[in-house]
């Protein structure tokens, strides 16, 4: 974070400015949260974080989509629907429209997004990931322990880097976002 965000000590800080650090307190507690649950092999959990670190981005972004940013950011701190705001083509900044915008920048992220959808969402995937098999049968097993112990750490390589790009994700646009106002300060 740009040492000069701020301010110094006793200086205002605009609603937006705030949503600002409450992404980057929710891209640290999530990250944290990530680490914890994967060094436990909770895959579910783990996996479902993915979507949650998108949505982080998805929202900052967002608020630079809109005409006035200072309102939405009032808005947004008197705990007001985020979906309510409205792009400068009038469209609602629901979670459907800004991934698909996102991913105009980010190919893939689209596809990302709904996959990691799948783990927050009760679905196939809450099933098949706890299917197992022993050798020597044909016998599939279904494992209703909360962890996936029985997986070998590099069960677990694709799911780390997904996270990985989606921190480096909501950590760049954060980024950008800051520095974008504080250009705009400046002038």
């Amino acid at each position: 974070m740009p040492k000069d965000f701020l301010g110094p000590v006793g200086a205002t800080i605009a609603d937006v400015e705030w949503y600002a650090l409450g992404a980057i307190k929710k891209t640290a507690s999530l990250s944290h949260a990530f680490c914890t649950l994967v060094r436990a092999k909770n895959t579910l959990a783990a996996a479902a974080l993915v979507r949650l670190q998108l949505d982080t981005a998805m929202r900052i972004f967002g608020l630079t989509l809109v005409d006035d940013v200072e309102a939405a950011g009032t808005w947004l701190m008197t705990d007001q629907s985020y979906r309510k705001l409205r792009s400068r083509e009038n469209e609602p900044l629901t979670d459907a429209f800004l991934h698909r915008k996102l991913n105009e920048r980010y190919p893939g992220l689209t596809e990302a997004y709904e996959d990691g959808s799948a783990f927050v969402h009760l679905s196939g995937l809450h099933i098949k990931t706890s299917l197992w098999s022993r050798p020597d049968t044909p016998t599939l097993f279904f494992d209703l322990l909360g962890t996936d112990d029985s997986r070998p750490d590099e069960w677990f390589f694709e799911l780390i880097d997904s996270f990985d790009q989606a921190t480096n994700l909501a950590a760049e646009l954060v980024a950008a976002f800051i520095k974008g106002r504080r250009a705009v300060r400046r002038v």
